[in-house]
């Protein structure tokens, strides 16, 4: 026999036509749902390089970006804190302090990986950049 679909997946459906077609006023009006603006859906430095800005502009937002992250990360370490916010994406990274106290690589590709990225795997490994890591004070 066939089941015919129930209401949920077809208001979730409608949405979903709605999300790709950019046509909020298709979207069923009881669907659980929260339109925000298309700028507040990128990263600070997508949000820069969406905009078109030149390969100066974009290697310069690149390098603070990059100067963010290392300061973030060096506060974090010195405060003996195993994780950090990312300060373009607000994602929960682990410190060099995390992955020394793992004591291997754990082959993810972490960041600040004191292990050079050992375990993880080379098609993968090229395309990481060099691991981030801080002198830390004894």
């Amino acid at each position: 026999m066939f089941n015919r679909p129930g209401p949920r997946l077809v208001d979730a459906l409608e949405w979903l036509f709605s999300a790709v077609h950019g046509v909020p006023e298709a979207a069923p009006h009881r669907f659980p749902c929260e339109w925000l603006p298309p700028s507040s859906s990128l990263p600070r430095d997508e949000a820069s390089a969406a905009a078109g800005g030149s390969p100066e502009e974009e290697a310069a937002a690149e390098q603070k970006a990059i100067a963010d992250i290392e300061e973030a990360h060096a506060c974090a370490v010195r405060a003996g804190k195993l994780q950090y916010t990312d300060p373009a994406t607000g994602y929960s990274v682990f410190t060099q302090l995390a992955s020394s106290r793992r004591g291997y690589c754990c082959g993810s590709g972490c960041r600040h990986c004191v292990y050079g990225h050992e375990n993880v795997k080379p098609e993968r490994r090229v395309a990481l950049r060099r691991p981030i890591t801080c002198e830390i004070g004894g």
